[in-house]
């Protein structure tokens, strides 16, 4: 069984007006795509569906549509109008509501009063089917946008800037605190001890050491010296000899006895010219002793070159 409706549906998508004898007129309003500046919005043309109970002639098109799809006569197919409208009316009398499909529905408004409410998704016109409105912004707010942007930018990288400039500044103030440490510290002098203008070391001056024997070889209180590499002939020391004279050729600072034995095994042969020199509990080995400086200095230049770097003292 048909109905007068899918007939409704199908000539409003392609007239304006479809005329329903005896209940009303489907009236097709037009409107044209407008923005919409509080929305931003562009909105899409629409074809809306409203009805006009006061249109309610016959014009055959309804009746023309069933003829052709139905295989009725004319005067069937007004019948059959007839009788719709009839059941249109019944059913908005029992259910105050009338469903036409697709297009919307009928309500008795105020119970007096028959109003159309069309769906908002009506499809009343193929051109317009699947459009959407478009968000589109004006120029305007577009700038306006990005100023903002910019500026809220600007405020994120100031506390940046400012938090680069103080670590800067804190690198630079400490670097100028070590340079004042540093001037503070080269600036300060040093006073040193030059009363014997012929010392060659930078040891205290030791005066009237003591003697003592230690192993096989004399131990001498109060002389510092460091530790030498040895050589292994010894020609000028044992031509001047080491037992007597002011000034001390040392070759070599030893902590205990261990370095000291472990100092002989490696030069055996330096064993007969050495002797002892205890200073500040230091073994401080010296070759030769001389009342000539000089002597002693040119000694030293006569030495293999790992044994030049002597200390002389008096």
């Amino acid at each position: 069984m048909f109905s007068i409706i899918e007939h409704i549906e199908y000539l409003v998508t392609r007239y304006d007006c479809v005329v329903v004898p005896g209940w009303g007129a489907f009236i097709a309003n037009y409107s044209t795509a407008q923005y919409d500046e509080g929305n931003a919005q562009m909105e899409r043309p629409q074809r809306a569906i409203g009805f006009n109970a006061s249109v309610n002639h016959n014009d055959g098109l309804l009746a023309q549509s069933i003829c052709r799809r139905e295989g009725l006569t004319f005067d069937e197919s007004m019948r059959f109008i007839a009788d719709s409208v009839t059941t249109f009316r019944q059913q908005l009398a029992m259910d105050s509501e009338v469903s036409m499909g697709r297009l919307g529905y009928f309500r008795r408004n105020q119970g007096q009063f028959i109003e159309f409410v069309p769906f908002a998704n009506a499809n009343a016109c193929d051109q317009y089917y699947g459009l959407d409105d478009l968000s589109i912004k004006m120029v305007d707010a577009l700038e306006q946008e990005r100023a903002e942007r910019e500026a809220s930018e600007q405020q994120a990288i100031i506390p940046k800037e400012r938090n680069l400039f103080s670590r800067k500044a804190t690198q630079i103030a400490a670097s100028v605190a070590v340079l004042i440490g540093l001037s503070v510290v080269l600036t300060t002098p040093i006073i040193v001890d030059r009363t014997h203008h012929d010392m060659a070391g930078m040891a205290p001056t030791v005066t009237a050491p003591q003697s003592q024997r230690l192993d096989g070889m004399t131990v001498q209180q109060g002389v510092q010296a460091q530790a030498i590499t040895p050589v292994e002939e010894y020609q000028g020391i044992a031509r001047m000899g080491n037992t007597a004279g002011k000034y001390y050729m040392v070759i070599a600072t030893l902590r205990n006895q261990a370095e000291l034995e472990a100092f002989k095994k490696r030069h055996p042969v330096l064993v007969p010219h050495m002797k002892m020199l205890d200073y500040k509990g230091m073994m401080c080995v010296y070759v030769a002793r001389s009342d000539d400086y000089s002597q002693l200095m040119s000694l030293r230049s006569e030495l293999p070159e790992q044994l030049r770097d002597v200390w002389i003292y008096n």
